[in-house]
């Protein structure tokens, strides 16, 4: 269930949306922040798994703003009705 849906479903007032998406985003970057340092920190060459990080994060915070942006119209679509 993506944010929007996890929204409608639960008619959260926008502060509850807020504080809900944030802590979601804090463990989605912390997750990422603890691979990252597993990877980029190795000696040797850069790990293959880097590369599918980079893509699978890069994925991910598309995901994220595509979720935001559609909160913001979903409020401003319900506040012209």
């Amino acid at each position: 269930m993506n944010m929007t849906m996890f929204v409608a479903a639960k008619r959260l007032r926008p502060q509850e949306i807020a504080t809900f998406f944030r802590k979601d985003l804090r463990r989605v970057v912390s997750t990422h922040i603890v691979m990252f340092r597993k990877l980029l920190f190795e000696d040797g060459e850069l790990p293959l798994e880097l590369a599918a990080l980079f893509e699978d994060v890069g994925n991910r915070y598309l995901d994220i703003a595509e979720q935001i942006s559609e909160l913001h119209r979903a409020r401003r679509t319900s506040q012209v009705e």
